[in-house]
């Protein structure tokens, strides 16, 4: 080696390890702005009268049609109750279930509240 490229050497290592810092940082600030994985609830809409509607698949179905249920809170009473539409073509809509939310959220806990 002559004494120009002992020279060179440390320049040339210092842009590299300049450029690699430069790269992180692009890399972390770039990352930042990717979007958030919202959560998703179907179509989720909240009434004014203190109802609460959430639509979920049953499981049921075609994958390009499922079945759903329609999950209605009831904020006054707080009471949940879940309807279906067994068929799309049939145009009725069929109460499975109802229960009070307290009792739901106490026996989840392990506690009885009748």
């Amino acid at each position: 080696m002559n004494e120009r490229t002992k020279q060179e050497l440390p320049i040339a290592s210092a842009i590299l390890l300049a450029s690699a810092f430069l790269i992180a940082a692009l890399t972390i600030v770039q990352a930042g702005r990717l979007p958030a994985n919202k959560a998703f609830a179907g179509d989720a809409v909240t009434g004014l009268e203190g109802y609460t509607l959430i639509t979920a698949s049953s499981g049921f179905g075609k994958d390009t049609r499922p079945y759903e249920f329609c999950y209605v809170i009831d904020n006054h009473d707080e009471m949940l109750f879940i309807y279906e539409i067994p068929q799309a073509n049939d145009k009725r809509v069929v109460l499975k279930s109802g229960t009070s939310l307290p009792g739901l959220f106490a026996s989840a806990r392990g506690a009885f509240k009748p």
